[in-house]
């Protein structure tokens, strides 16, 4: 017998399925990422119309049947459609970014209430937020999500020695063994970053979000975000962030 279930969620992705129904993967507060079923909502008269684009913020009602690798939506209703980001380009850009990771990285039915928060969270702040500083507030909270997929960055010391790592100002980052290195584990895999611009950003402790609109220090994080998620998740790319 099919199981009601009713939760909030944020759209991280959709495609078509035949004519009128759509495949959606949605990050849910109660049940992580499911894929849901949503018949007929590409027909213009559809209930559901507008509740499933990309990082909106819904509550969503679905029949759970075991044995089954995606559900039915029954019904979805939106919370926030978070107007002020789709009023601009790169703010979109960056919200599909952030889905578009969260969506490969995500195992299905994984419960993670941190990455629903800090996701909603970051989506609020961006909706708010001033445009110039867009492109860094994106890395950042890409680099935040590295730590649930295994991956997040040595940034303390030298990762193989423990050693502290001295810069002037740049700093050796081996990709392969995932952080900092000292000149006695310079690897192949190294390449320089500029420590005294990233160490600041990177402390989300102290500074979550920065009001800091330097284009080099946001192209510098891109480059070594790339870099590092191709190495370690197997060849992964983000086409989201072509326009970041």
């Amino acid at each position: 017998m099919p199981n009601i279930q009713k939760t909030r969620g944020i759209v991280l992705h959709t495609y078509p399925f035949k004519e009128s129904s759509l495949f959606c993967s949605i990050f849910s507060e109660n049940f992580g990422k499911l894929n849901l079923l949503a018949k007929g909502v590409r027909r213009p008269k559809s209930k559901l119309c507008g509740t499933l684009e990309p990082f909106n913020h819904s509550e969503i009602i679905f029949y759970k049947r075991e044995f089954k690798e995606a559900y039915t939506l029954s019904d979805a209703f939106i919370i926030d459609d978070f107007k002020s980001i789709r009023s601009s380009p790169l703010k979109v850009a960056a919200g599909e970014a952030i889905c578009e990771f969260i969506d490969k990285i995500q195992v299905i039915e994984e419960p993670n209430h941190q990455i629903y928060t800090l996701t909603l969270s970051f989506l609020q702040r961006l909706s708010s937020g001033d445009e110039d500083i867009t492109g860094l507030w994106t890395m950042i909270m890409l680099f935040r999500l590295l730590k649930f997929a295994g991956i997040e960055p040595h940034l303390k010391d030298c990762v193989r020695c423990h050693k502290k790592v001295i810069g002037d100002p740049l700093l050796n980052f081996s990709i392969s063994t995932g952080g900092l290195v000292c000149e006695n584990h310079f690897d192949e895999s190294v390449i320089k970053i500029d420590w005294q611009g990233i160490a600041p950003i990177l402390n989300v402790q102290k500074n979550p979000f920065p009001d800091n609109t330097d284009i080099k220090i946001c192209r510098e994080l891109k480059h070594l975000f790339e870099v590092y998620i191709f190495y370690h998740l197997n060849g992964l790319t983000l086409n989201s962030l072509k326009f970041i």
